[in-house]
């Protein structure tokens, strides 16, 4: 019968069920889709999607005026139908560049529909959103966007699922080195070369939409709207030296956003996790045994994200801190900071990274 391989917004919907645990996939050795071996009519839909779980059987059925996508392996298997819309997906690509759901049913690898998803992603900003959440911890229903259609079932009844966010954290989909390796031996895909511009300034490991804002506006050059800090890490693992184990409580820490040259803790305070006595506690010892590590803790907060005057004074900050250690090209990095074109991106860069509502207040 062939295989039917999900594209589109039907394979966002899959991904992101994927991704917060709904579906599971296991990884299969192919590297392009053979010619009409995709299943790609409404008849053809109907047995495979009766076999399938029930999330996924929601999929595989036309809802209303919402069709089906689906792959096809070239432009002459598609056919014009009211129920299934078809993409053409006919590059040689890396052998693990798709996933099973179920036996008749195929998604993209996490880089290809990295890739795949960056082709209708114009904004750059979009690009780094989507990118970060794939390499970070958390997670939406439909991943990378911040609202969903009401398409499910429970959704049309709740609403609860239309704008779900998962936090605490999840394994990460992609790294960014994967995404890179991915790229650089793939051709002629569409959204290859904005996937490539977008990698070059993703970070793995965040652990929230509002993590991934910071992260993103230190480690972004300046005429990328950033502040150009480099060597930027989110929740990296920072182990603790031998000759300062018995001063601390542990042997690695996991600073927020690490700025290691200039050897910076940028903590992300957030109401949701850092209230009551408790989490006080906590913080306090975290914060003391970071900085017995000789690493400066600074404190931020959303107010702090989402005001640009209120970064540019941390940025500020930072700043002075490499020229008080010496740091080599300070001078010009200030100069890269103050410079007003680079301001005017800076403002529009942070407009657009910001999550549409906060997460954690």
């Amino acid at each position: 019968m062939g295989v039917v391989v999900l594209a589109g917004p039907t394979l966002d919907r899959a991904m992101g069920l994927i991704r917060v645990g709904r579906l599971s996939t296991t990884p299969i050795d192919l590297a392009e889709l053979a010619p009409r071996t995709c299943v790609s009519r409404p008849k053809d839909l109907a047995p495979i999607a009766s076999a399938a779980p029930q999330d996924l059987a929601d999929l595989l059925s036309p809802q209303g005026a919402e069709p089906v996508h689906v792959f096809v392996a070239s432009a002459a298997e598609a056919h014009a139908c009211k129920q299934v819309k078809h993409h053409v997906l006919s590059s040689s690509l890396p052998s693990d560049s798709f996933m099973r759901l179920c036996d008749d049913v195929l998604v993209p690898s996490w880089p290809l529909y990295y890739v795949l998803r960056c082709a209708r992603l114009k904004r750059l900003s979009d690009r780094l959103k989507l990118g970060m959440e794939l390499c970070g911890r958390y997670a939406h229903l439909v991943a990378g966007d911040e609202t969903t259609p009401t398409f499910y079932r429970e959704a049309n009844k709740t609403g609860e699922l239309v704008s779900q966010h998962r936090n605490p954290r999840i394994k990460q989909a992609t790294t960014v080195k994967e995404i890179a390796s991915f790229c650089s031996l793939s051709k002629r895909i569409a959204g290859l070369r904005p996937a490539q511009e977008a990698a070059a300034f993703l970070l793995d490991g965040s652990a929230s939409p509002n993590e991934s804002v910071l992260g993103l506006m230190m480690n972004l050059p300046c005429r990328k709207g950033g502040y150009g800090f480099g060597s930027v890490s989110l929740n990296p693992d920072v182990p603790v030296k031998s000759e300062l184990r018995h001063l601390v409580n542990v042997d690695t820490y996991q600073p927020d956003c690490y700025l290691e040259a200039i050897e910076t803790d940028l903590e992300f305070q957030s109401f949701e996790n850092h209230l009551g006595r408790r989490a006080l506690v906590r913080d306090a010892s975290r914060r003391n045994d970071i900085q017995t590590l000789g690493i400066e803790v600074k404190d931020v907060t959303w107010d702090t994200v989402s005001h640009l005057d209120k970064l540019d004074l941390l940025a500020r900050q930072l700043a002075h801190k490499e020229q008080l250690l010496g740091a080599k090209g300070e001078a010009a990095h200030r100069r890269a900071i103050e410079h007003p074109d680079n301001v005017a991106a800076r403002r529009t860069r942070l407009m657009e990274l910001l999550p549409a509502w906060p997460y954690e207040q």
